[in-house]
C-alpha cells in the first residue's frame, strides 16, 4: 500500500514567485522546461540534468518562466529520513535521467498499484543518496553503529548495546549520530524496523504477530502502535491478500 503522504505527480508551473513550505520531503525532477527554485538561502534550477531536493519544513519559492512539465515526489520524513542531507540540488547522471523517464511514463499510465509505485520511489531515492550522499561519509565509530542496527532489528537492542559497539557513551553516540545520519539511533532503528514490517506485510503470509516478532516486538499492541503512528495506518491496512 502507499503511504498517505507519498505521491507521484505531474505538474507545471508559470512564472508568479510563489512560497511555501510542507510537512514532508519533495523531488521535483526534470521533464520539461526550467524551474527556478530557491530552498531557504539556497537559490538553483531543475533543468534537464538537475533535480531539487526539498527538505520537509524547508521554505521554497519556485516560479518557471516557459512551457514546461517537472514530476514531483511528494515523501514523507518516514520513509526518507536522511534525505535532507543530500544537497538541494543534485545533478542527474544518464541512468538516473533514463529512471525519471521510466518513472514519467508509468504515472502517464495511470496503471500502477500503490506499493508497486511505493517500491520505485525508495529505488529512486537509493539511487540518489547513492550519487550524491559523499556527505554522508560516515565516522567509523557510527558506521559500526549503523550496521549493528542493520544487522540486529530482529530483536530488542539497547542503546547501551549500540554505545558499546561504537566505543562512545550513549550521549556521544546520540550526537554524532543524529549529527551525520539525521536521526537518533533509536530513530533509525524504528524505521529499519518499520520499513520491514511493512514488507513482510505485502510480501509475506505472516500474521500480524509474526511480524512484530520479526522486527523486534514482543508485544502486538506496542507494534501497532508504532506502526501505526509511523505510517498513519494500523497494520491490518497493508495486510496483503493471501485468498
Amino acid at each position: 500500500m502507499k503511504h498517505p503522504n507519498m505521491g507521484l505527480h505531474i505538474r507545471t508551473y508559470d512564472d508568479e514567485v510563489k512560497r511555501h513550505s510542507h510537512d514532508h520531503h519533495q523531488l521535483v525532477l526534470p521533464l520539461v522546461g526550467t524551474l527556478f527554485l530557491s530552498i531557504d538561502a539556497m537559490a538553483g534550477e531543475v533543468a534537464q540534468h538537475r533535480a531539487a531536493i526539498i527538505p520537509s519544513g524547508s521554505v521554497h519559492g519556485f516560479a518557471a518562466t516557459e512551457d514546461n512539465r517537472f514530476l514531483v515526489v511528494d515523501l514523507p520524513e518516514g520513509l526518507a529520513p536522511a534525505l535532507d542531507k543530500l544537497p538541494c540540488f543534485a545533478e542527474l547522471d544518464l541512468a538516473l535521467r533514463h529512471y525519471i523517464q521510466f518513472l514519467h511514463a508509468q504515472a502517464m499510465s495511470g496503471a500502477v498499484a500503490d506499493a508497486t509505485q511505493h517500491h520505485m520511489l525508495l529505488l529512486l531515492i537509493q539511487l540518489l543518496q547513492e550519487r550524491h550522499g559523499s556527505q554522508l561519509q560516515l565516522d567509523r565509530r557510527i558506521h559500526a553503529a549503523q550496521q549493528f542496527l542493520d544487522d540486529h532489528f530482529q530483536r530488542p537492542i539497547s542503546m547501551a548495546e549500540v554505545a558499546s559497539v561504537a566505543h562512545l557513551s550513549i550521549r556521544q553516540l546520540n550526537e554524532l549520530f543524529r549529527h551525520q545520519v539525521g536521526v537518533t539511533p533509536h530513530q533509525y532503528l524504528t524505521d529499519v524496523r518499520m520499513k520491514e514490517a511493512w514488507r513482510l506485510l505485502e510480501q509475506s503470509g505472516l500474521s500480524v504477530q509474526r511480524v512484530a516478532d520479526a522486527v523486534g516486538y514482543s508485544s502486538l499492541s506496542a507494534f501497532s502502535d508504532r506502526f501505526r503512528r509511523h505510517f498513519g495506518k494500523p497494520p491490518t491496512h497493508f495486510r496483503r491478500l493471501s485468498t
